[in-house]
């Protein structure tokens, strides 16, 4: 899906949503859900393209499997939970919009402290 298709689907998503909202607003938060849930799936196809795209740079540049696979799920770890708080936000659940934030900092720090770890011994390594 091009981005002109994913454009018109969240202006599609937001109209209809501005509609639902005024005549059933109980509905109105599955209508963004739905949408979202559509573009996202878009998105993701080309998510797993630019992973494939740096998996084959990694090999030809010789760098370790690990820390772009740990790098590219910190990206997806920031993108779903970019996405889940806004969802939150616009349902006036700044509270819950937070905690979610607040998790997907968490779970990034907590993916990233291998490689944390492995530059502290190449810092001490050097050091001694």
């Amino acid at each position: 899906m091009d981005v002109a298709k994913i454009a018109a689907a969240g202006i599609l998503t937001a109209m209809i949503y501005a509609l639902v909202r005024q005549i059933k607003p109980e509905f109105a938060s599955v209508v963004i859900l739905g949408g979202s849930a559509v573009i996202l799936i878009a998105v993701a196809d080309r998510f797993f393209e630019a992973s494939e795209t740096v998996d084959s740079m990694m090999r030809l540049a010789g760098l370790e499997k690990e820390n772009v696979s740990i790098l590219m799920r910190a990206l997806g770890i920031c993108v779903i939970t970019q996405f889940a708080a806004d969802i939150c936000y616009d349902n006036s659940s700044s509270a819950i919009a937070a905690a979610v934030e607040l998790a997907g900092r968490v779970g990034a720090i907590t993916l990233a402290l291998p490689m944390q770890q492995a530059v502290a011994k190449t810092v001490l390594g050097l050091m001694e």
